[in-house]
């Protein structure tokens, strides 16, 4: 195993220890990918697989369609949307599926995550989170709805399940999952105040911050 592989698979497990860490999964929930830089291979999270005790050398490799290379566990269930959003769209290097509680929650009874902090609008580029269709998960024909619906946003919802997202690479797909929870942490806590509904970044102030992202380059994944 290379070196530049070997981090990369290391970034896995980081990205998914920490979520796991900060209760944005619990146990073998989520997944996480990444492209191969210059192939068509895909490292992707095992399949039931707990992430305290993940080493690189579990993680699965597999084209881009899905035909496993090398590793001694099943690549995750969620493996068809991970390399559908790949396919369709070939600058997305990583995707990340975390079972975020506060999304969940709030998209439970319908309500969509504005745009409250900061670090949502530069990650999201200002377009907030799609949602995807309340159907099964882990098939082709999910993968594919899942991907249309989320068109040329950077993150999507799946209604009772969790949040997933896309980037250049992992370090991106994973900030775009955290900044999506902080901001719906942050909006579910403003409406437990009795309130109403808060105050929003103006929007002369989201269109600065969307074009600083695009000078930061966070919003060319799609």
């Amino acid at each position: 195993m290379n070196p530049n592989e070997l981090e990369l698979r290391q970034e896995l497990i980081t990205a998914a220890q920490y979520c796991e860490s900060h209760d944005l999964l619990i146990y073998t929930q989520g997944n996480f990918s990444t492209r191969v830089a210059g192939t068509d291979r895909v490292l992707i999270t095992p399949s039931d697989i707990p992430y305290p005790t993940m080493v690189p050398e579990d993680i699965v490799e597999v084209d881009i369609e899905g035909n496993k290379i090398s590793g001694k566990y099943e690549a995750s269930s969620e493996t068809p949307i991970h390399l559908t959003a790949m396919r369709r769209y070939p600058h997305v290097g990583a995707c990340a599926h975390i079972e975020s509680p506060y999304l969940n929650a709030l998209s439970s009874v319908n309500k969509s995550v504005p745009n409250i902090l900061g670090n949502f609008v530069y990650l999201f580029g200002g377009m907030g989170l799609a949602l995807g269709p309340s159907i099964r998960s882990a098939n082709q024909d999910f993968a594919d709805n899942t991907i249309d619906a989320m068109g040329e946003k950077f993150g999507v919802i799946w209604k009772n399940h969790g949040l997933f997202c896309v980037g250049q690479n992992i370090k991106i797909a994973f900030k775009r999952c955290i900044a999506a929870e902080q901001a719906a942490r942050v909006y579910y806590l403003s409406l437990a105040l009795g309130q109403g509904e808060p105050d929003l970044i103006p929007d002369d102030v989201q269109a600065e911050m969307v074009e600083t992202a695009k000078k930061w380059g966070l919003t060319k994944a799609v």
